[in-house]
């Protein structure tokens, strides 16, 4: 079945009815990943600022652990939230 793409026009083969050309898909994805990145480092420095100075108040005893799981925590919240947004993004673009 040969159909036009949804975002550039072009004539081609093999996709369905509103999909995009290859090119246009990997254009939307790479786009949608940058914007993902960017919305993940800014929200994990937020993050990862109100880490550091809730661990102030952690007891002195207590101090190696609360970074350790501080830290896991920030990791997390980069990985959790580049894919949300990435996920995000290319459903926005499309």
């Amino acid at each position: 079945m040969v159909t036009r793409c949804a975002r550039c026009g072009e004539i081609t083969a093999g996709i369905a009815l509103g999909q995009l050309c290859v090119q246009c898909a990997r254009d939307v994805t790479r786009r949608a990943s940058r914007i993902g990145r960017i919305a993940a480092v800014v929200t994990t420095l937020l993050v990862a600022g109100y880490v550091m100075l809730s661990l102030r108040s952690v007891a002195a005893q207590w101090q190696t652990m609360a970074r350790a799981v501080g830290a896991v925590a920030v990791v997390v919240w980069y990985v959790l939230t580049y894919r949300i947004a990435k996920r995000l993004a290319l459903e926005w673009l499309k």
